[in-house]
């Protein structure tokens, strides 16, 4: 009796699984092969980045230690203060009618909460004009602002004798929930410096076989919550539920890390975030949202208090992954492009390094680099804006230069953060809000800021450090070539399996088909 054409068909699909089988196995074994020979490369790669990450820290550290001395006149010295007055309110006394300016003792921070006027009866003056009935239209006779910080000052002398409440409004960007010290006028009082760093351009292909990374982006959070939103316009970044996030600073969640169970969006204005997106004028743009497992145990705002921002690295659940060497043919090896921060553990990682300075966050992000100079796809058709490398940088510092006075209740007593007192009317105005503070030495500080021009000298004079930067990724590059070949490999492994799969599903509906005699005869 001549074989059955099904028994033929799936002796033929056999041998391609065969073939499929010893693809994989030959695949591992250039990949096993191509791994040793990286060995050389990857060291030689560590020996220089170990090198020139030290240089960045020791230049970093003699910037920290200016911050140190500085923070020494306040806690040690007590020759300066970092707390001001903040006004919270301004209202007319129901009784006497007299203004009354409520305020909070604050100290200098790189962010500031935005605040409505607390005061329930706002003082109001006559504009001179008149409404349809004949009645003077007023206005507020001191006006408060939620887009600046409102800085009490003390009595201010008027004209013909007496005190008036001195109150200056320092004006500060802000997103309509936190205003930016960074820029303003305050950085008289609270000095911004850049820090020195390095950073680093890593591709899916350049990662280690155990790196199960997806995406990464910046995002906001809030205590008790379980949504977060990323500030990024564009919905495929390729985060599906059941994937791990896990933030770049320690305390938002409770286990450290957290679970995506669902994936939507929702639509917000990204223009106050130009440093560090690239947005045009349109107002209103579609950003990811995403359930987490568990809620977070602490806030993550755009940016926190220190100025920087938090980010969020999405992966793979590895136990959720059959072969960790096989890869889809249809991912790129090359998007998307992440770029972050260099530190002490990423010795040897990425495709490239670059030298930084340029005061801009350090939160991580990622690009598709094909499209630099291009409209971005995820904002047409409102807007056309180029697309550019992602803004990322090593970060400020602040120095506390602080006041030469310091808060003090009315009893005289020193005002600690946190603590309110109210100035009502001529006589509140009159009082004193402040008490002046002896003179510093700043010998020690003096040292240290010299300390620091000499190293960010040495630095930015240097011929050696561009040199090796250069030598390194010069190195990177013929790595990339070994990287690129294990990603290759790793997609033929995928590409049998899904053979593999695909094979045994046909085998198994060849026999177990209600049609196998049509199939074999011709005839049901």
């Amino acid at each position: 009796m001549a074989e059955l054409y099904t028994d033929q068909m799936s002796s033929g699909v056999s041998g391609i699984s065969t073939n499929a089988r010893s693809t994989v196995e030959l695949a591992k074994l250039k990949i096993t092969l191509n791994d040793n020979e990286k060995i050389p490369f990857d060291e030689a790669i560590k020996n220089v980045d170990r090198n020139l990450q030290r240089i960045i820290v020791e230049t970093n550290d003699t910037l920290e230690n200016v911050r140190d001395e500085y923070q020494d006149r306040i806690d040690v010295q007590n020759c300066r203060s970092d707390l001001f007055w903040r006004v919270t309110g301004i209202s007319s006394d129901t009784t006497s009618g007299d203004v009354e300016i409520d305020c909070v003792c604050v100290k200098l921070s790189p962010t500031y909460p935005v605040l409505g006027n607390s005061g329930t009866n706002p003082p109001m003056r006559e504009t001179g004009n008149f409404d349809s009935s004949g009645d003077p239209i007023l206005e507020p006779a001191i006006g408060f602002s939620t887009s600046a910080l409102m800085w009490y000052q003390g009595p201010v002398s008027v004209v013909g004798g007496g005190s008036t409440a001195g109150i200056t409004s320092v004006a500060m960007t802000g997103d309509g929930t936190t205003i930016r010290s960074d820029g303003s006028a305050f950085d008289t009082y609270l000095e911004p410096d850049n820090l020195h760093g390095l950073l680093l351009y890593n591709e899916p292909y350049a990662r280690d076989i155990g790196d199960f990374f997806v995406a990464t982006g910046i995002g906001t959070i809030s205590a008790g919550l379980n949504t977060m939103t990323l500030l990024k316009p564009n919905l495929n970044l390729g985060i599906a539920t059941g994937m791990v996030v896990t933030p770049s600073r320690l305390g938002i969640f409770a286990s450290g890390s957290n679970t995506v169970v669902g994936v939507s969006s929702t639509t917000m204005d990204l223009r106050p975030y130009s440093d560090i997106l690239s947005v045009g004028s349109t107002s209103i743009y579609s950003v990811p949202v995403l359930t987490l497992q568990d809620p977070a145990i602490a806030n993550a705002f755009a940016p926190d208090s220190d100025g920087n921002y938090s980010y969020f690295d999405f992966s793979k659940d590895p136990d959720l992954i059959s072969d960790e060497f096989a890869i889809d043919p249809k991912v790129s090896p090359y998007v998307p492009q992440a770029i972050s921060l260099f530190s002490n553990n990423d010795l040897g990682n990425g495709v490239k390094i670059k030298y930084i300075n340029n005061g801009v966050s350090p939160a991580s992000q990622e690009w598709n680099k094909f499209l630099e100079g291009f409209p971005d796809p995820d904002l047409l058709p409102d807007d056309i804006v180029n697309v550019e490398e992602p803004k990322v940088g090593a970060g400020k510092i602040y120095y506390a230069v602080g006041f030469g006075q310091k808060p003090i209740l009315a009893n005289g007593n020193n005002a600690s953060e946190g603590d309110v007192r109210t100035f009502l009317g001529t006589t509140g105005f009159a009082q004193q809000a402040y008490a002046s503070l002896s003179g510093c030495n700043d010998s020690d500080l003096n040292a240290a800021i010299s300390a620091r021009n000499t190293a960010e000298a040495a630095l930015s004079g240097s011929n050696s450090f561009p040199e090796k930067v250069t030598l390194v990724n010069q190195v990177r590059t013929k790595r990339n070539e070994l990287n690129i070949a294990i990603w290759a490999y790793r997609t033929h492994i995928g590409n049998s399996e899904n053979e593999l799969t695909a094979n045994g599903g046909f085998m198994s509906q060849m026999n177990s088909s209600p049609y196998k005699n049509l199939l074999n005869t011709g005839t049901e």
